[in-house]
């Protein structure tokens, strides 16, 4: 185990009520909150080095958020499956923005690599969202949340179509 150093600080009051309503796993007193933040910001600090540690990441700054919201749909008997997979999908895709591109001797296709990753998450997300439209009451909160904003996206898709088969595509 290593050496510990004790350290005597002085914290305003605000930051104070702010340790005192900090939750961290397996953290109740101030010392042991102290603890935590420090380990979450030498986390941070040193950088997650691959993908997967990028995701777990960013997944923990929305934990707290994720739990609350969780937390009061058990309470309320009430679920939105836009939330949760917002939840799911978007830690995959800050990942991948904050990695940004690899770094071999080819950056232009470094480049098209990133994007192309990006694409596919962003669409694969735009996909599932679209997916909670195909029934008449959305697996929202508000079951109009969804409907109510497919007539722009279904005029957007038909003047894509109808561009595409101008220029002769199908």
């Amino acid at each position: 185990m290593p050496r510990r150093i004790p350290l005597s600080v002085r914290i305003t009051d605000a930051d104070a009520a702010f340790l005192a309503q900090y939750k961290a796993e397996g953290a109740t007193t101030p010392s042991e909150k102290l603890r935590a933040l420090l380990a979450n910001a030498r986390r941070d600090a040193e950088g997650a080095t691959d993908y997967a540690s990028r995701v777990e990441q960013v997944s923990r700054r929305f934990q707290p958020a994720h739990r609350e919201v969780i937390n009061r749909q058990r309470d309320c008997r009430m679920r939105s499956d836009f939330l949760g997979k917002l939840y799911e999908r978007l830690p995959e895709l800050v990942a991948n923005l904050q990695q940004g591109p690899a770094q071999t001797d080819d950056p232009a296709n470094d480049l098209e690599a990133l994007e192309a990753d990006v694409a596919e998450q962003t669409f694969a997300l735009i996909e599932e969202i679209l997916d909670l439209g195909l029934t008449k009451q959305g697996r929202t909160y508000d079951g109009q949340l969804v409907q109510d904003r497919l007539q722009p996206i279904l005029e957007l898709s038909e003047l894509i179509r109808l561009s595409k088969s101008q220029e002769g595509e199908t």
